[in-house]
């Protein structure tokens, strides 16, 4: 049966094993976020914090750019199992390692890896999923890794994070993402190659939604390293400093949707330079709030705070898209997840030294330095060029995460889409 025709409820079933993984896996990713606290009652400083968190993010940047070459000899079943069980053995074995050196390897390797495991789901469904169901399935996409991430996080609420429990669970999710692949019975294209980094082409495309990109990876990836340090810093139990992290990512799950619909209403810099505004107002906020925390509040500043953040990313990519044409979606769009990510490489390790040097609330006095050098930057795109903005497309908007490129050469193409743009694929093979 071709994939055009396929009955909704044959396509749940059949995306169903992917995203069973992807689950797991975004438990895994949650509990490992809580990676601070245990370095922290090891007695690790900020800064050395801060420069794992780095060496992970470049450890996916580089997958990004190179995990193909590793997927292609040998089929996506046998790489996905094989970075699936790599990435459990160096969960687990961070165990035996409290220094830092041999940790930021192991986290560079974690980071190769959630590459190549995102590369590898993301084909598969492009192999099982129609093109008109696209949108549909991304959006479920997106609601498994963020609710899940979260799962993972309220789990850890009762663990002890400066034992061995927090790694043990997070090494056994990863090795239970395995099982769904043995019932997968599609064999999916090869994954594309990546595009190379063309940040010259992507900035005279849209500069603002580069530097919106290169705001969430130095502001979103540092604020998820370093929040529960900040809160275990202000007094906050373990308990409620798990709480906070939630809403990090509830906002981050829910706030995304009502902005990308707002944004398809008006002009999208305008979009981005009231996300830059609301960032920085934000963390102005929650840099006073610092001095007498209360807890309900910092919990809506959170909600608020990953919400903007990471909506600037999803809004800076549909503005770049807005502004190109579809044949260079998904290299524009792959070039910004690139960015996004050497902003996450940079911005845990800048934001710990800050907090490392001055004090928790550093960190919000980082955000707001950085925040409003950029929506200062957008108002005057918006003065500069409005003969260019009259000209742009306005696509529907879609919220992204931030996985692999490979996202991007799925997902639904604008209709003037050239001859051979992808489509629906084809119906793949069988597995006896």
């Amino acid at each position: 049966m071709p994939p055009s025709s396929t009955a909704p409820a044959s396509i749940v079933w059949r995306v169903a094993p992917p995203l069973l993984s992807t689950a797991l896996s975004s438990i895994a990713t949650g509990l490992l976020t809580l990676l601070p606290l245990r370095f922290t009652a090891a007695g690790m400083s900020e800064g050395a914090i801060g420069l794992l968190a780095t060496a992970e993010a470049a450890g996916f940047m580089l997958g990004c750019l190179h995990v193909h070459r590793l997927i292609a000899p040998v089929g996506q079943v046998r790489a996905y199992s094989a970075f699936a069980a790599i990435k459990a053995a160096l969960v687990l074995v961070m165990v035996f390692s409290s220094a830092v050196l041999p940790l930021a390897v192991l986290r560079f390797m974690l980071g190769f890896n959630a590459a190549g495991l995102a590369v590898v789901v993301e084909s598969w469904l492009n192999a099982l999923v129609p093109n008109h169901q696209r949108g549909r399935i991304l959006t479920v996409y997106l609601l498994v890794i963020g609710v899940f991430y979260g799962v993972g996080q309220l789990f850890a609420r009762r663990l002890d994070l400066a034992g061995p429990d927090l790694l043990i669970f997070a090494g056994l999710a990863t090795a239970l993402a395995l099982v769904p692949v043995a019932v997968i019975d599609v064999v999916g294209p090869p994954p594309s190659p990546p595009h190379n980094m063309q940040i010259l082409r992507a900035l005279r495309t849209s500069p603002a939604s580069v530097l919106a990109c290169l705001l969430t990876g130095l502001v979103g990836t540092a604020f998820t390293t370093l929040a529960p340090l900040y809160s275990h810093q202000i007094g906050l139990d373990q308990d409620r400093t798990i709480i906070l992290m939630v809403c990090v990512s509830v906002g981050s799950l829910l706030l995304q949707w009502p902005i990308g619909f707002l944004s398809d209403k008006v002009d999208r810099l305008h979009a981005l330079i009231a996300l830059g505004a609301m960032v920085a107002a934000t963390a102005a906020v929650l840099f006073l709030q610092s001095a007498h925390p209360r807890f309900i509040v910092l919990a809506v500043l959170f909600i608020v705070f990953g919400g903007f953040v990471e909506s600037l990313y999803a809004v800076g990519v549909a503005h770049a898209n807005d502004r190109a044409v579809s044949a260079d979606y998904v290299s524009l769009s792959s070039t910004l997840l690139l960015v996004w990510a050497l902003g996450g490489a940079i911005g845990p390790t800048a934001g710990a030294l800050a907090m490392e040097y001055t004090g928790p609330s550093a960190f919000f006095i980082y955000a707001l330095g950085l925040a409003v050098p950029f929506t200062v930057f957008a108002i005057w795109r918006l003065r500069r060029r409005p003969e260019e903005r009259s000209t742009e497309t306005h696509e529907d908007f879609l919220a992204y995460p931030q996985t692999s490129p490979e996202i991007y050469s799925w997902l639904p193409y604008h209709p003037d889409s050239p001859p051979g743009t992808p489509a629906d694929p084809p119906p793949g093979e069988r597995r006896g």
